[in-house]
Order: C-alpha cells, then sequence, then structure tokens
C-alpha cells in the first residue's frame, strides 16, 4: 500500500516559475531530512530540473524502459539521481529523441511504485496536456496550478480548470498559485478573481533571487529560507502537511 503522496505541478503557459515552484516545493518537503522526496521531471523535452539543483544527467526515466515491467523500489533506486541525502530526482531524457519513447503507461507505474519509497513525489510537467500529463494530474493526491497575473496565462488556467472539471478529481485537493503576484501588471483584483473563478491558495511574490540561485544549482528555498518567496513556498507546504493531502477522486458521470 503507498504511504507516500504524489503533488503534481503544472502550468498551461511557459515562463510562469513551475519548475521553480516545484524544485522549491520539494525542498521544503525535505525539510532537511525530516521526509524522504523524489522530484520527478517529466518536463522530457525540455527538463530543466537537473541544472536548477546543479545535477549532471547520468541517469533519466529512459533507463526505466528495459524493467518497465519489473518496476520495484529496488529497481526504482537505480534510476535516481542524488541531490541530498533522502532527497532523489528522477530526470528527463537528455538525448534527442528519447522524450517520445516515454509512454505514459511507465509514467503510470513509476507513480505507482515511487509511493512506496518517498513521502512525497512531486512531480514537475511541461506546459501542455498530453498522456504522461494526463497520467500524473489523474494520480495526483494534489495538483498544483502555477499561473501569473497576466491575461494569456490567467485565460489558460481557466482552460486548464474547465478541463479538469470534466474529470473525476476531486476540487478540494487542487491549489492555484499566482507566482509573481506582485509585479506591476495593472490588473485588478476582481478581474484576477472573475477570470480565475476558483479560490487562489497562495501569491508568490517576484523572484529576485531565483537568477543567481539557479545558477548555483540550490534552489532558494534552501538558499535563503527566510527570503519571502521561500516562507510563501513553506506556508503552501505546512497546507499540505496539514490535510491529509490525498484526492478521494469522484466516480466518473455516468
Amino acid at each position: 500500500m503507498a504511504d507516500g503522496r504524489i503533488i503534481t505541478v503544472f502550468a498551461a503557459k511557459g515562463g510562469c516559475g513551475k519548475t521553480t515552484v516545484a524544485t522549491n516545493l520539494a525542498t521544503v518537503l525535505y525539510d532537511r531530512g525530516a521526509h524522504r522526496v523524489c522530484l520527478l521531471d517529466l518536463d522530457l523535452e525540455f527538463g530543466d530540473a537537473a541544472g536548477m539543483l546543479g545535477l549532471r544527467p547520468e541517469r533519466s526515466m529512459v533507463d526505466a524502459l528495459p524493467v518497465a515491467d519489473q518496476l520495484t523500489p529496488e529497481t526504482v533506486a537505480s534510476l535516481m539521481t542524488t541531490y541530498l541525502p533522502g532527497f532523489d530526482c528522477l530526470l528527463a531524457p537528455t538525448r534527442p529523441g528519447d522524450a517520445q519513447r516515454i509512454p505514459a503507461s511507465l509514467v503510470s507505474r513509476l507513480l505507482a511504485v515511487l509511493p512506496l519509497v518517498y513521502d512525497f513525489v512531486v512531480v514537475d510537467t511541461p506546459s501542455s496536456f498530453g498522456a504522461n500529463v494526463l497520467a500524473a494530474l489523474d494520480l495526483a493526491d494534489h495538483q498544483i496550478l502555477v499561473t501569473t497575473p497576466e491575461r494569456p496565462a490567467l485565460k489558460n488556467l481557466r482552460v486548464t480548470l474547465d478541463m479538469l472539471d470534466l474529470l473525476p478529481y476531486d476540487r478540494t485537493a487542487r491549489s492555484i498559485v499566482v507566482n509573481r503576484s506582485d509585479a506591476r501588471s495593472d490588473l485588478p483584483a476582481a478581474l484576477l478573481d472573475e477570470l480565475v473563478r476558483s479560490p487562489i491558495a497562495g501569491h508568490l511574490p517576484s523572484w529576485d533571487g531565483v537568477p543567481a540561485s539557479i545558477n548555483r544549482g540550490e534552489p532558494l528555498a534552501a538558499a535563503q529560507p527566510d527570503h519571502e518567496v521561500s516562507q510563501a513556498i513553506r506556508q503552501l507546504a505546512k497546507a499540505l502537511l496539514a490535510s491529509d493531502g490525498r484526492c478521494s477522486r469522484d466516480p466518473p458521470p455516468a
């Protein structure tokens, strides 16, 4: 029986800071070794997790293909790249064409085994719907949707919410996070609420320290735990820890 929680981070538009949210959330949940955490980079063509953590991708998800039908906690361990003791990463492929070799069935199998090993599995996804992303959303115990306060990003978020509402997901196991919420967007708060039409779980300020932290290969939450962005991510993690953190999926409509 899987005990770990799967948290899938998605943004319907590129440039919203989704990977930065995912890597920093994984860092906060790790809590200096209090929890075992896996960061799964499902952005198979353009994954940035390795670069953001300063990792050399010697292994990737493509190495799971030969053992796809025999995945166990032991075989999964051989696929990991360790960032810190108890904080592992399953990285995206690096060779051209390898992304197309990863089927959704492999993603589903991995997400069935990883919670047997880790307390939290944070899945960073590409900014487009596809079979792999839908598998990660379907198997998630919690979905985090990242946006920014600009009309194109909010429009895409609204389309995403409408699509997810058609699927048998528990709406209470979903968090909307507005990144760079203090940016000068000239978008009134009332219009933001009108465009989203769903509760907003968190507002993250602009990421002033992020470029330097990325170049160092160290998440801002680890380098500057008292930074206001780190504190905002910590509040998001605190809410996940306080709840059961699991989707009680509604039955599909008849």
